[in-house]
């Protein structure tokens, strides 16, 4: 009898220890969704111009831009995160809705990080106050599902 309390002992701390050890690897893996890049370049920008770099989320999502000036900034830019159709209003000189979070005006570098839904999104860059000169801007986007 006490040889199979042993045995039923040991079992069960065993049985134990490898629930322990196998639970935070299958939870870590759902708590460290994979980051995926949306965009990452240096982006050059004419006078007066913009540059714009669209995506698509198929769900809720935490999104996180970092703008940089690297070359003629000195004067600021603008950022905008709009959807698609504003964004079509926003090239024919129309009022349009943006995201506040990623709004940037007159800046040389910023960033900023919130939840958007799903949709078809739009990132911009406008060069609105360099009149002379193009410009440069480092940009990164990412996502976290």
């Amino acid at each position: 009898m006490l040889k199979s309390g042993l045995v039923a002992l040991c079992v069960t701390f065993t049985a134990g220890l490898v629930s322990l050890t196998a639970a935070p690897q299958a939870h870590a893996a759902g708590l460290f969704a994979k980051t995926q890049v949306i965009v990452d370049e240096e982006i050059a920008i004419s006078n007066r111009g913009s540059q714009m770099r669209g995506f698509k989320l198929s769900r809720k999502a935490t999104l996180q831009v970092s703008v940089k000036g690297t070359k003629n900034t000195d004067k600021g830019f603008d950022v905008y995160l709009m959807t698609t159709d504003n964004y079509e209003k926003f090239k024919a000189g129309k009022e349009f809705k943006h995201f506040p979070a990623f709004q940037g005006l007159k800046i040389t570098g910023a960033t900023n990080t919130e939840d958007i839904p799903t949709g078809d999104y739009v990132l911009v860059i406008h060069n609105k106050y360099n009149l002379l000169k193009g410009m440069i801007v480092q940009v990164k986007a990412t996502i976290n599902p």
